[in-house]
């Protein structure tokens, strides 16, 4: 009977040893899966969405003739529109009118643009931060294959995720406020960040909030500047 509760003793601790490593390894997993976790869109190579389902678009403006697209999931929008040929204007929607059919897949800030023609066939996929920031590898498209790519990010070895941690490391999540911009340097004689913020900070005049603007080199990340200013938000 003795020789039953060890061995059963044992069998317990190499079964909670077992355990335990599966969750540590699970964790480990986890945290390493995060942070690796690449705020850049890239392009999927198999390009699932090659065709533009123009039948179910079609169904839902018959529907609601304000349709605008649908929700993917609690942080993705998938706006769906068309833009008619030039020259024409149009009062409902008219399938012999169209140009392109576009998808905007949106999470956060991040936007990726499907464009397709007419027949609802691929043309090209564009990446964008925020409104106006050209991001990533811009695709175009041929009967389904790529003719041409563009990178966005050619001269920016310190890249937008790079930007990002320089935000949280200065309390500032930019994937939810602040303005990011990126151009040629005249000044610095380099591609250069710009980075304004609101620090949250009120100025002396008490209606003003402190900003931040940081001036970072697009290949080392360096800061070239980081200056102070008030600006009152709600003035006009």
């Amino acid at each position: 009977m003795g020789y039953i509760k060890k061995n059963d003793l044992i069998m317990k601790i190499i079964f909670i040893w077992i355990l335990l490593s599966f969750f540590n390894c699970s964790e480990s997993n986890k945290e390493k899966y995060v942070s690796n976790q690449n705020i850049t869109p890239s392009v999927n190579t198999n390009v699932q969405m090659t065709k533009f389902d123009i039948a179910k678009y079609e169904a839902n403006i018959k529907k609601d003739p304000s349709y605008e697209g649908y929700a993917k999931d609690k942080d993705t929008y998938v706006k769906q529109y068309h833009i008619i040929k030039d020259g024409y204007v149009e009062e409902t929607y008219t399938k012999s009118l169209v140009q392109n059919y576009v998808e905007e897949v949106i999470t956060n800030r991040l936007r990726d643009i499907f464009t397709f023609d007419n027949t609802g066939t691929l043309q090209s996929v564009k990446h964008y931060f925020g409104n106006n920031l050209e991001i990533g590898k811009w695709e175009y498209y041929q009967n389904g294959a790529v003719v041409k790519t563009e990178d966005k990010d050619e001269n920016y070895a310190f890249d937008l995720n790079k930007v990002l941690k320089y935000g949280k490391d200065k309390k500032v999540d930019f994937t939810k406020n602040g303005e990011i911009s990126r151009s040629q340097s005249k000044k610095y004689n380099a591609y250069v960040w710009e980075l304004n913020w609101n620090t949250g900070k009120m100025a002396g005049d008490g209606e003003s909030y402190l900003f931040k603007k940081a001036i970072l080199n697009g290949n080392t990340g360096a800061e070239l500047s980081v200056t102070e200013y008030t600006l009152n938000p709600l003035a006009r």
